[in-house]
């Protein structure tokens, strides 16, 4: 897990992780986290089995994801 950025929503920090796909495109996956004993598994974001086509578009994706996550958990 190199290269992962972290967002600050609703009070947790998201973590989120683009890579590579094969034989092209890009996949991304985030993890929710809210203090520093937290444990959070990795979630990957799936759109209909298919790739995002740049970078931008799979960290968008794993935000609004982790974001409608967040808000679904109360922001608690």
């Amino acid at each position: 897990m190199d290269g992962f950025v972290r967002h600050q929503i609703e009070g947790a920090s998201v973590d989120i992780d683009v890579v590579p796909a094969t034989p092209r495109g890009y996949s991304a996956r985030f993890r929710i986290f809210r203090d520093a004993a937290d444990d959070p598994e990795w979630h990957h974001v799936h759109v209909s089995g298919c790739v995002f086509d740049t970078r931008e578009e799979a960290e968008e994706a794993a935000r609004s994801m982790a974001y409608e996550s967040v808000l679904g958990r109360g922001g608690a």
